[in-house]
């Protein structure tokens, strides 16, 4: 249920995408324009070793190609011949601070999108008002801040923590395990990143809907989750296994140009889970379109019927 209302209200509310889109490469321009000064001597030193062409190269075999080791093979040589041309010119130092620098502005200006969004959706599945985004960015910019100061430590750790954990798991046994190695990095990649998403599910929505502060709402995303673990996770694996393929068919089948429609139309995806999962959870009504209206059970009927189970 969770799952195909998330599905309908994402394609209900898809103009949201294109302001996701415009946002986020307004965003990457801005981080790597300040970091362009620091970063200069890399990227000359990357020009001069034939990195870019040699990747190009390394990449173009890959278009129209839906083999999973072999993307995994060719990332993995990409990444090694970085770090051993890094290393070599004497930037290793340099590179993991602007790299780290990066990740922190993106994923900090990136949150006051999610905001903004999520306050957009909660219009519309509430009484069907759509805000604008701008309107939804300006109105919400404190919680906001606060909120991404608090998710650069409890949340981007943990993303960098996932993808470089799971990245190092390939890439050591894959000498060993082959192909079998990449299958696995992929499943474990899914899990955590499912139960990342949905452990952090109601986060945005508590601030949101019941206008909590952001450590009130981050416990209650934690509680109203474990209170309804199964049913949560289940949803959030499937999600992650649907934005993995689509965004990899994006990859291969349009030179990576579809990703810049699949990666913000994902994003909305999970915002807009996140708000269902939340209403879901709290017995809440809401709108899936002009038409069709749900009606969970209220939390205190839930809360009635497990404590019958727990006497049964």
């Amino acid at each position: 249920m969770i799952f195909w209302n998330t599905l309908k209200l994402t394609f209900n509310n898809f103009a949201n995408v294109w302001k996701l889109l415009l946002y986020r490469i307004i965003c990457v321009l801005c981080v790597f324009g300040l970091t362009t000064v620091i970063a200069w001597p890399i990227i000359n030193v990357l020009i001069k070793n034939n990195f870019f062409v040699n990747s190009q190269t390394l990449f173009e075999d890959l278009l129209f190609n839906l083999n999973l080791e072999k993307f995994f093979v060719r990332v993995d040589d990409v990444v090694k011949n970085f770090v051993d041309i890094v290393a070599e010119s004497g930037y290793m130092t340099q590179t993991v601070l602007c790299i780290i620098a990066n990740v922190i502005m993106f994923s900090f200006l990136d949150g006051y999108a999610q905001i903004a969004v999520s306050n957009s959706c909660n219009g519309y599945m509430s009484s069907l008002t759509k805000y604008a985004f701008t309107n939804s960015y300006v109105s919400n910019f404190g919680k906001s801040t606060i909120y991404n100061l608090t998710s650069l430590i409890a949340v981007v750790p943990l993303n960098l923590l996932i993808g470089v954990g799971v990245y190092l798991f390939a890439s050591n046994l894959y000498a060993n395990l082959g192909v079998f190695a990449v299958i696995l990095a992929i499943f474990l990649l899914i899990l955590l990143s499912a139960l990342k998403k949905a452990i952090y599910s109601c986060w945005k929505p508590a601030i949101i809907v019941h206008n909590k502060s952001v450590f009130a709402s981050l416990k209650k995303s934690i509680e109203v989750v474990f209170n309804n673990f199964f049913q949560t996770i289940s949803t959030y694996l499937v999600l992650v296994v649907c934005a993995f393929i689509l965004n990899l068919f994006a990859f291969t089948f349009t030179a990576g140009v579809g990703m810049l429609i699949t990666l913000p139309f994902t994003t909305l995806m999970f915002v807009i889970a996140d708000q269902v999962t939340f209403y879901e959870a709290m017995g809440m009504r809401y709108y899936v379109d002009n038409e069709r209206i749900i009606a969970p059970k209220k939390l205190e009927q839930k809360d009635k019927i497990a404590k019958v189970k727990y006497i049964i």
